[in-house]
């Protein structure tokens, strides 16, 4: 099947070029969440073009991208060229075609929101991991900060939702869902699928048009920086990441 990220009319390294506070806030957590460890074997599942390749090189000897779409990939291969140890896979969550406990470290990042039941991708992520396998995963928060304030302006009860689609913007893929996922039921999904959630950050907590235009970038960055943790408890941002380990 054609990936939704092939369509010739969309350009995902352009998506990223007014969101440099994202992709920053992004490998604040996964430095901070992977720490100092060293893996082997590590795999960026869905991860498109290489963007979180160049830090996940850091932690493993072995780095494997698994992309659905070929013109992905393709972009991939020319971007990350020159990092050595770093293969690029066909593949996707649910069917990355690797071997049974083949890694220890997955890396799932802007993925989760285009899986409206993800449980058949944590069982698959669960088979590739290593017996000490580490999961470090993504999701678009349900119940953040925005999300509250408008559910409590109009009455919906947001916060009992386990689910909310979202509205697609201006991208160009029409195909796949976009969606909010409730973090008690990723942590009850996880659960099931036989992890153990040992950390929980709250990334990207000033995501905003107007805050990104008026506050200089350094500035986003320090704020991310000491926030992350603090209100990781209240789910505040609309990312959450969590890192887990194979029960």
């Amino acid at each position: 099947m054609t990936s939704p990220y092939d369509d010739p009319k969309f350009s995902y390294l352009k998506y990223w070029d007014s969101r440099n506070y994202e992709h920053l806030s992004e490998i604040i957590a996964i430095n901070r969440l992977v720490k100092s460890n060293k893996y082997h074997s590590s795999v960026d599942l869905g991860g498109g073009y290489g963007r979180l390749i160049p830090t996940l090189v850091q932690f493993s000897n072995r780095s494997i991208l698994i992309e659905p779409s070929i013109k992905q990939r393709k972009i991939a291969q020319g971007i990350l060229k020159n990092y050595s140890g770093v293969e690029i896979l066909p593949g996707n969550a649910q069917q990355t075609n690797l071997p049974d406990n083949s890694a220890d470290l997955v890396l799932v990042v802007r993925v989760m929101h285009h899986l409206p039941d993800p449980d058949l991708a944590f069982q698959e992520i669960y088979r590739i991991l290593t017996h000490e396998g580490v999961l470090l995963l993504e999701f678009a928060n349900s119940i953040n900060i925005k999300a509250r304030i408008r559910s409590l302006l109009s009455g919906h009860p947001i916060l009992l939702t386990p689910l909310e689609r979202r509205s697609k913007s201006n991208i160009r893929l029409h195909t796949i869902p976009f969606v909010n996922h409730h973090p008690r039921t990723i942590l009850r999904k996880l659960n099931k699928a036989g992890f153990t959630v040992t950390e929980t950050f709250s990334v990207s907590n000033f995501r905003s048009p107007f805050l990104k235009k008026v506050i200089p970038l350094p500035i986003l960055i320090f704020l991310e920086k000491i926030s992350q943790k603090i209100l990781s408890p209240f789910y505040f941002g609309p990312s959450i990441f969590i890192l887990a380990h194979k029960s």
